[in-house]
C-alpha cells in the first residue's frame, strides 16, 4: 500500500468494525430464532438470501475482512492503525460522554474549595469558567487550578484567574498540549474576596476517538437493515412477496448492470479530474459525486416502475397476480417498496465507492497543494459529512418514486418519464417561483403557491449549501426532512390507489 492509500483507508477501519457488530448482531438473532422458533430463522434465512439485501452483507463482510486483515498486520509489526484499543473503549464510554454545566458557589476566604470531575484523560473537549452574580465585579476574582490545589501549583499553567469580565474557555485541538490535556480529577478554587461567588462551568466531554461514532452507526444500520425485510416478512407477506419479487427483477435488469458501470467509472474518474478551485477539489468532488448517484438512481427508480408496474398492467401479468390472493393495494405498495429495494441497494453499492473515493480524494488533494498537515481524521470528517448528503438525495429519489408509481398506474414508459422529469425541474425551482415579484404580477405568485401545494418542494434536499460552506448537517434536519418525505410518499401512494382502484386490468 502507498502513504496516501493507506491513510485514506485507516477511517475505513472503524467502518469494518461497525459491520463486524452488525453482522454479529444478525447472527444472534437467527441464532436466538432458531432455538426459540424455527419458522422465523427460516425466514431470516431467505431474507438474507435475497438479491437486494445479500450484496449489502457480502459489502459489510468485506469491510470486517479488512479491519481483521488490518489488525492482524499490525499484530506482526505493521503501522496501519495505531487507535484501536482507544476507538473501542471509546464505544463503551459513549453513556458517560455528555455535556455538564453546573454553578457553584465558592465560599468567601476558601483556598482550596474542590470540585470532583473524574473525566478520563483525553475526553474534555472543551472547558469555560465564568463568574455570575457579581456583586462587586472590581473587586471579585478566583483562582481555579486543575488536579492540585491552588497553593501548590508550580507552572503558570496549572492555574488561571478568572475575572468578572474576562472568562476562561479552553478548547481541545488535534495535538493538545498543557495540564488539561490529560485527566481532569478535580477542580481546586481560591476565593480571596470577603464574599462567596458563583462560578459557573461548562464542560463538552467527548470520546477520546470520537470518530469510533461510526462503529456503532453502521452495526445499528446492518441489523436495522436486515429486521426491516424480516419484519416485513412477518407482518406483511404479501407485500414482501411482491416487494422483494420486484426488486429481484430490478437487480436483474441489464440496465441496472450498466448504471452501475457507469457510476463506478465516472466516480473514480472524477478523482483525477482537475477542476480549478484553487484548493475546493473535494468540495466540488463531493457535490458532483451526489449529484451523480442521485440522477442514476432517479433514473433506476423511473424505469423500473415503468417496467414493473406500466408494463405489467398493459401486458395483462398484473391481471395474473392479482387473481391470487393478492389485493390491488398490496400490489401497489409492494410494487413500491421493490423499487425502492432496488435504489437503496444503488445507493449502498455506489455510496460505499463514493465514500472511499472521498477520503482517497483528501490525501490526493493534499499532494497536489503541497499540504503536509492532512490525517487521517480529515478524511472521517469529509466521509462524515457526506453520508448526510447520501441520505437526503435518496429520499428525494423515494419521492419521485412514489410519484413515477402512481403515474405508472394509468400511463406508459414514455409520459412518465416525461412528467416525473418536469416535476424534478419545476420542484426545485418552487421556492423561486414562490417568491417572485416580477412586475408584482399576481399570477406568477398564484401558480408559485398552488404548485407548491401540490408537488414536492426539492429544494429541501438539496445540499449544495452544506458541501460548499464545508458544515456538517444537522441531524434534526434530517427528521424533518425524514417527516417530509413520509408525508408526501403516503399522500402519492393514496393517490396510486385511487387511480389503480377502477383500473380495467381486462
Amino acid at each position: 500500500m502507498t502513504r496516501n492509500l493507506m491513510m485514506s483507508m485507516q477511517p475505513f477501519w472503524l467502518l469494518g468494525v461497525g459491520a463486524l457488530a452488525g453482522l454479529t448482531i444478525v447472527a444472534v438473532l437467527w441464532l436466538v430464532a432458531f432455538l426459540v422458533h424455527r419458522p422465523i430463522a427460516t425466514i431470516i434465512g431467505e431474507v438474507l438470501r435475497e438479491r437486494v439485501v445479500f450484496p449489502v452483507l457480502v459489502i459489510a463482510a468485506g469491510f470486517g475482512l479488512f479491519t481483521l486483515s488490518m489488525t492482524a498486520w499490525d499484530a506482526t509489526g505493521g503501522r496501519f492503525f495505531d487507535l484501536k484499543a482507544e476507538a473501542l473503549h471509546s464505544v463503551t464510554r459513549i453513556p458517560s460522554v455528555k455535556l455538564h454545566e453546573i454553578v457553584e458557589e465558592i465560599p468567601a476566604g476558601a483556598t482550596d474549595h474542590e470540585i470532583h470531575f473524574n473525566i478520563p484523560a483525553g475526553e474534555l473537549k472543551k472547558i469555560e469558567l465564568k463568574l455570575e452574580e457579581i456583586i462587586r465585579p472590581k473587586l471579585d476574582r478566583l483562582t481555579v487550578s486543575w488536579n492540585q490545589p491552588v497553593a501548590e501549583t508550580e507552572n503558570e499553567e496549572d492555574s488561571v484567574e478568572v475575572l468578572p469580565d474576562d472568562s476562561f474557555s479552553w478548547t481541545r485541538r488535534r495535538e493538545p498540549e498543557g495540564p488539561l490535556a490529560g485527566e481532569l480529577a478535580s477542580l481546586f478554587v481560591a476565593n480571596e474576596t470577603s464574599s462567596p461567588i458563583n462560578l459557573t462551568i461548562k464542560i463538552n466531554q467527548q470520546m477520546v476517538v470520537p470518530e469510533a461514532w461510526i462503529i456503532v452507526v453502521t452495526a445499528i444500520g446492518i441489523a436495522g437493515f436486515v429486521s426491516f425485510y424480516v419484519l416485513l416478512q412477518l407482518l406483511f407477506p404479501k407485500v414482501a412477496a411482491i416487494a422483494l419479487t420486484t426488486g429481484k427483477e430490478a437487480v436483474s435488469q441489464p440496465v441496472f448492470y450498466l448504471t452501475m458501470i457507469a457510476g463506478c467509472f465516472l466516480l473514480l474518474l472524477f478523482i483525477v479530474t482537475p477542476y480549478f478551485t484553487f484548493g475546493e477539489d473535494v468540495k466540488v468532488y463531493k457535490d458532483t459525486g451526489l449529484q451523480l448517484i442521485m440522477i442514476l438512481g432517479i433514473f433506476i427508480a423511473l424505469w423500473t416502475a415503468s417496467v414493473s408496474v406500466a408494463d405489467e398492467i398493459e401486458g395483462r401479468t398484473a391481471l395474473t397476480v392479482l387473481s391470487k390472493p393478492v389485493s390491488r393495494r398490496h400490489f401497489v405498495i409492494g410494487k413500491f417498496m421493490g423499487i425502492g429495494s432496488a435504489v437503496a441497494l444503488l445507493f449502498v453499492l455506489l455510496g460505499v465507492l463514493f465514500l472511499v473515493c472521498i477520503s482517497y480524494k483528501v490525501v490526493y488533494d493534499s499532494r497536489e497543494t503541497s499540504n503536509v498537515y492532512i490525517a487521517w481524521q480529515d478524511c472521517y470528517l469529509e466521509v462524515a459529512r457526506t453520508v448526510p448528503g447520501l441520505v437526503l438525495y435518496f429520499m428525494e429519489t423515494v419521492v419521485l418514486a412514489s410519484i413515477s408509481v402512481a403515474i405508472s398506474t394509468r400511463l406508459s414508459m414514455l409520459a412518465n418519464l416525461t412528467i416525473c422529469m418536469a416535476i424534478y425541474v419545476v420542484g426545485h425551482l418552487l421556492p423561486l417561483l414562490v417568491q417572485s415579484r416580477v412586475g408584482e404580477f399576481a399570477i406568477v405568485q398564484f401558480m408559485g403557491q398552488f404548485f407548491a401545494a401540490i408537488l414536492p418542494v426539492l429544494e429541501h434536499f438539496n445540499v449544495y449549501g452544506a458541501v460548499a460552506a464545508g458544515i456538517d448537517i444537522p441531524t434534526s434536519y434530517l427528521a424533518w426532512v425524514g417527516l417530509y418525505t413520509l408525508i408526501y410518499v403516503t399522500i402519492a401512494m393514496l393517490l396510486a390507489l385511487a387511480l389503480f382502484e377502477d383500473r380495467d386490468l381486462a
